[in-house]
């Protein structure tokens, strides 16, 4: 299967199969090294497969079956083979499977730096439903972005999948969906590996526009940009403020795909701080290196939209992307500690810091939703706070929301697709923006008001000033009709260096989950 979605040639492609059909692909290309994995309860179907499939003898993997080594490997006649099982040890608020070993295993083998040729992976996993994950995990190891004076030579991983259960199966939609996925990830985390010299708010709404020309216009969706003053002329006082102080002007950028068969609307909003200095509030102390990074929630947003109109999950609902993009830089035109802001909710903000400028955004960002789009669902997601790992650590984001139903189903998504998720404390009595950044003069603050309360959940109060710009205000309170789930991923958005590509299958899954919901009421509907 051939990647469909991006012009952009990749060094490494990375192909999603079924396991049989993988090993005949990897058989017609020059695969000098192989990978065979097995989560530990399907272990003994491994001397099968490598003695049938690899025509391997039973004693190369007998060490593993016997429970004596987790991985042996061997070389000869210029193949490197490779052999191993992972743990199947999952607590309550991890995943179906073990995705980070996955991805560690593929990282130190056939995905390591110095790896070269094509390569063969089979996984051997208990069911169907660890396969998407599994994909992701595979593809966040395989990076594409370098500018090393020496790339990697182009070459193929051929991935496939090996299912215990005899009443599971892959079917090729199935495959091709994931294959989608797993290219959405390498993609946004591409954009987060990217360089601020090369990634800056115009650069990055030519990327949008190319993959929109090329990929989605066909599928009949919509693109608006509002760019640089017209920005401020519309009232958009947070996007504006953020990114004036940098020569690329900020934008806001909207994609919509409306299905005939629609009945309810999604929206997901995304940070894309291409680079933050920290604005005059400056980063010191080495902060500020990696923050290119602080605009993997938009990335994540971009691709799982492009990742669902392309699969075409959303049949019952309209998705709406708003991608925020700005620059937070440093001059003599960049907004300042005392000044204060309206935003496109018609709020007024007194600016505390404005390395809180990410929010400043996302209130735009939302209030565009409210007042144009009528969603029945907003998400938002971001690289938000330093917090955030205090909170729910570095591997999973902190969410919250104003409904229990969505908050699950962010969080089962998160365990579906591997980008994990834990809630962070929804208390906008102790936590709202009236409680903990309130103002003399504004509406409100951008960060808490005294010292005692920046330790004070401050994910969770940075995620209510967020909401506190939704409109009608009863919509989106705790029992309204309106859904609303915050998602700060500021360090699972990157791991060693590399962006992950997070959110992109959270929000996939959660896509998912959202049209099985929305289609049964659509379908109760038209039966009445």
């Amino acid at each position: 299967m051939t990647d469909k979605r991006s012009d952009k040639v990749a060094s490494v492609s990375v192909l999603f199969s079924r396991g049989s059909d993988a090993v005949a692909a990897a058989a017609d290309a020059t695969v000098s090294s192989v990978l065979v994995a097995a989560e530990k309860e399907c272990v003994l179907a491994l001397p099968a497969f490598v003695k049938d499939r690899l025509g391997l003898l039973d004693a190369f993997i007998a060490p593993i079956v016997d429970g004596v080594m987790e991985s042996v490997a061997t070389h000869a006649d210029s193949l490197s083979l490779t052999a191993c099982v992972f743990s199947n040890k999952l607590s309550r608020n991890l995943g179906v499977v073990r995705g980070d070993l996955i991805s560690e295993i593929v990282a130190k083998t056939v995905s390591a730096p110095k790896a070269a040729g094509d390569a063969l992976v089979v996984i051997h996993l208990s069911n169907a439903s660890q396969v998407l994950s599994a994909a992701l995990a595979v593809a966040r190891a395989c990076p594409i972005y370098s500018k090393k004076q020496k790339p990697q030579s182009d070459r193929t991983i051929f991935v496939g999948f090996e299912i215990a259960n005899p009443h599971d199966s892959l079917t090729e939609a199935a495959i091709e969906r994931i294959q989608y996925a797993a290219d959405c990830v390498r993609e946004a985390a591409m954009l987060v590996d990217m360089p601020p010299n090369e990634l800056n708010p115009t650069t990055y709404v030519d990327f949008v526009r190319k993959i929109w020309a090329d990929k989605l216009q066909l599928h009949g969706v919509t693109l608006t940009v509002i760019e640089g003053r017209e920005l401020e002329d519309k009232g958009y006082g947070g996007m504006w403020n953020v990114g004036k102080g940098s020569q690329t002007p900020p934008a806001l950028v909207i994609l919509s795909h409306t299905p005939p068969k629609a009945t309810k609307a999604v929206v997901w909003v995304g940070k894309g701080i291409t680079f933050d200095t920290g604005g005059l509030s400056l980063k010191i102390s080495g902060s500020m290196q990696s923050m290119k990074t602080d605009m993997g929630g938009s990335a994540g947003v971009f691709d799982a939209f492009v990742a669902t109109v392309l699969t075409q999950t959303n049949k019952s609902f309209a998705l709406h992307a708003i991608l925020c993009l700005a620059e937070n830089a440093v001059s003599d035109r960049s907004y300042r500690v005392d000044d204060i802001i309206t935003g496109y909710s018609g709020k007024t903000v007194e600016i505390s810091n404005t390395d809180a400028e990410g929010r400043l955004c996302l209130m735009d960002g939302v209030a565009h939703a409210c007042k144009h789009l009528n969603p029945d669902v907003v998400i938002d997601m971001a690289t938000l706070t330093g917090a955030q790992a205090q909170a729910t650590g570095l591997r999973h984001a902190g969410i919250m929301s104003n409904s229990a139903e969505l908050e699950e189903i962010v969080l089962t998504a998160g365990k579906l697709s591997g980008d994990l998720a834990f809630p962070l404390l929804y208390a906008p009595e102790f936590l709202g923006v009236d409680q903990v950044m309130s103002s003399v003069v504004a509406d409100m603050t951008n960060i808490p008001s005294n010292s005692k309360d920046m330790t004070n959940a401050s994910s969770a109060s940075s995620g209510l000033f967020v909401a506190s710009h939704m409109s009608p205000e009863k919509k989106w309170e705790e029992g309204g009709e309106g859904m609303w789930c915050h998602i700060d991923m500021a360090f699972p958005s990157k791991s060693a260096g590399r962006g992950t590509g997070y959110g992109v299958g959270l929000l996939y899954c959660t896509a998912e989950a959202l049209e099985s919901k929305f289609s049964t009421t659509r379908e109760v509907l038209e039966e009445n």
